[in-house]
């Protein structure tokens, strides 16, 4: 075998070799970057520093991760992280920018984790969604004039949103992000949608009406009624599960707290235990689906509730502010 085969050999081999090391590096970067979140999981901020925590066993327990975690895609691993005050993407293990030098308002992840909504804060609100697998936005051809953030995802490739059309049309619509194809879901008689959330089981919202008579209706994907509560004074949020319709909020002759509607009928779960309840974090559901929340006996400290039966308890945690992340 002569001398330039040799070299030759060698340096074909040199580069495999090369090839092998840099793809293994990259494989480990990426497998580092990946986190497990479970449902019911918290990110709690102690004297400026956050740390995620994972509900297991019936406490909380630290997760191995620098990420401050703020939504989560349990199909395919993929979240929104906040750095610095800024939103930021991991996909796949691989961390992107949402946007450069930008304001990014409600980021919300696709229910596969492969595309994301979000706004842009200039002098009004500008949607925009972003191809994660090739990290670039996407054109949509909308003629609905979207009122806030009243948007969510109805599965993978589909938005859900409130607003008002360019022919005056007032109502809930959908987009399907691959067809291009905007549908009116569900046309308001009367009034406006100041709460819209998507759920396991469908859409709700809460529509005022003229005298500011508030309704929550909850519909399926294709615009027809299921629910109609019609005793609702103030909404933070709302779940469901096969128990029936969790409501934080106020309903009509009674105070703030947390509410389950089941055929037909409206009850009060939580009275002095615990005293308080942080309407502003909203609800969470642990992996059986149980209802959890965040309340204290005093404003100081925040500790986790869970709801079991309509029976109330405390979950062990560690001590700080506490803020779900929206695992779906």
């Amino acid at each position: 075998m002569n001398k330039k085969r040799i070299r030759n050999i060698f340096l074909v081999n040199f580069i495999l070799l090369i090839s092998i090391f840099l793809y293994g590096c990259k494989n480990k970067v990426e497998e580092k970057n990946k986190v497990d979140i479970l449902n019911g999981a918290v990110a709690i901020e102690n004297s400026g520093e956050y740390k995620i925590y994972n509900l297991t066993n019936d406490k909380y327990e630290k997760v191995d991760t620098e990420y401050i975690i703020t939504a989560y895609d349990l199909e395919s691993g993929n979240f929104i992280y906040n750095e610095n005050g800024e939103y930021k993407i991991n996909y796949l293990g691989k961390e992107e920018n949402i946007e450069e030098e930008k304001i990014v308002i409600s980021p919300k992840l696709a229910k596969n984790g492969e595309y994301l909504a979000y706004f842009l804060k200039d002098e009004y609100l500008d949607l925009k969604i972003k191809d994660l697998s090739k990290n670039k936005n996407i054109s949509i051809n909308t003629k609905v004039a979207i009122s806030g953030e009243l948007i969510d995802w109805l599965n993978g490739n589909t938005l859900v949103y409130y607003g008002i059309r360019e022919d005056k049309t007032n109502g809930i619509f959908t987009y399907n992000i691959d067809s291009n194809e905007e549908k009116l879901l569900y046309k308001l008689d009367l009034g406006y949608v100041e709460f819209l959330k998507v759920l396991d089981n469908g859409i709700v919202f809460v529509q005022e009406k003229e005298g500011k008579q508030k309704i929550l209706k909850v519909i399926d994907e294709d615009g027809e009624v299921n629910e109609v509560i019609e005793d609702v004074l103030d909404v933070s949020d709302v779940e469901s599960t096969q128990e029936g319709i969790f409501i934080l909020g106020k309903l009509e002759n009674n105070n703030y707290s947390l509410y389950k509607y089941h055929d037909k009928k409206a009850k009060r779960l939580v009275y002095d235990f615990p005293k308080l309840i942080n309407l502003e974090k909203g609800l969470s559901k642990d992996k059986d689906g149980n209802i959890i929340f965040v309340g204290g006996e005093d404003v100081k400290v925040e500790r986790i509730y869970r709801c079991t039966d309509d029976a109330i308890s405390i979950i062990d945690g560690a001590s700080g502010t506490y803020n779900f992340i929206e695992c779906r």
